[in-house]
């Protein structure tokens, strides 16, 4: 981030969310979850959105050290990336579903669907990318076109 501060889950132990401060080399631990964390995406200058395995999702603010749930999506996550332009998080889900939600209202649509497992990313170019997992089945990468009106 701006700050120079990564965050990353289960680096220590399962659940735990920790901090690298990248200017003065340090690790410190942030908030720990009740389950794994498996994916994360910055949302606002000071919030993340995590999402846990099972489904949860939480919105942390870096400043105040503090958790809130935002949705269940009632199923494991493979990963989050953040549309600036809507303010939408789009999340891969283990069910190869893809669902996009409102970090702050916890608001959530259906988007489309995975052809495999693997990861989504938003492109600054307006696109919704998914990558296959190469180590469990070769794949290609796919653009999904997102919406460009709010």
């Amino acid at each position: 981030g701006i700050d120079r501060v990564l965050y990353v889950g289960n680096s220590t132990d399962n659940g735990e969310f920790n901090s690298a401060d990248l200017d003065s080399a340090s690790q410190a631990l942030e908030y720990k979850f009740a389950a794994r964390v498996t994916a994360s995406a910055p949302v606002s200058p000071v919030h993340l959105v995590v999402g846990l395995i099972g489904g949860e999702v939480h919105r942390f603010n870096v400043v105040t050290k503090q958790s809130e749930l935002v949705v269940d999506l009632d199923t494991d996550i493979t990963s989050f990336s953040h549309d600036s332009f809507s303010g939408r998080v789009y999340a891969g889900l283990r069910t190869l579903e893809i669902v996009s939600f409102d970090p702050f209202t916890g608001d959530v649509d259906g988007f489309d669907t995975m052809p495999g497992k693997g990861r989504v990313t938003v492109s600054p170019g307006g696109g919704l990318y998914f990558a296959p997992a190469k180590y469990i089945a070769p794949g290609v990468l796919l653009r999904y076109p997102l919406p460009d009106t709010l």
